[in-house]
């Protein structure tokens, strides 16, 4: 299992009881507030799925796509997975986003992290998602950097982000 904390443990740690807001969701793409009691927006999750069928992942999944929270869900249904934090990059933030974020800045960060499940072996895994978390500029101090920052992602990356109109920002945001 990975030993790293969550991000919701991280956020439920800053802020209490963190609960899921879809905002769009089908069986590959899920896009998503994790919410506080406040109803303020601690992070922009935008998830697309890979390998969804595996024996290992397909329960969990369907859970996963019915509105439970993803990292809480593999955990507490044993699956042995990692989540690797690879980049981050600077966004621009759209109006609908600052508003949930209570925040008027135009800029924040997205942290880029792979999840992977392991499949029997040592050594032996598949990509079972790809995220990018957008994380709200007041408390980007408070949550991990990726070892690489600031970088601009591939086409298919950046792609993932349009999925919820948020485009890269062109300039440092740190």
């Amino acid at each position: 299992m990975n030993v790293k904390k969550l991000h919701t443990a991280l956020l439920e740690e800053l802020f209490g009881p963190i609960f899921l807001r879809i905002l769009q969701q089908d069986h590959t793409l899920r896009i998503v507030h994790l919410m506080d009691k406040e109803r303020i927006s601690r992070t922009l999750g935008i998830v697309r799925f890979r390998n969804t069928e595996h024996p290992l992942i397909a329960a969990a999944h369907g859970r996963i796509t019915a509105g439970e929270l993803l990292g809480k869900t593999l955990v507490d249904g044993g699956i042995p997975y990692t989540k690797d934090l690879m980049f981050q990059c600077g966004v621009c933030l759209p109006e609908w986003v600052k508003r949930d974020f209570k925040t008027d800045q135009k800029h924040s960060v997205a942290n880029y992290s792979q999840i992977s499940i392991r499949n029997g072996a040592p050594g032996q895994s598949f990509l079972y998602a790809e995220i990018f978390e957008i994380i709200p500029p007041e408390i980007i101090h408070l949550i991990p950097k990726p070892p690489l920052t600031h970088l601009t992602p591939e086409e298919d990356r950046a792609e993932l982000l349009g999925f919820a109109g948020i485009t890269v920002a062109l300039k440092d945001t740190e």
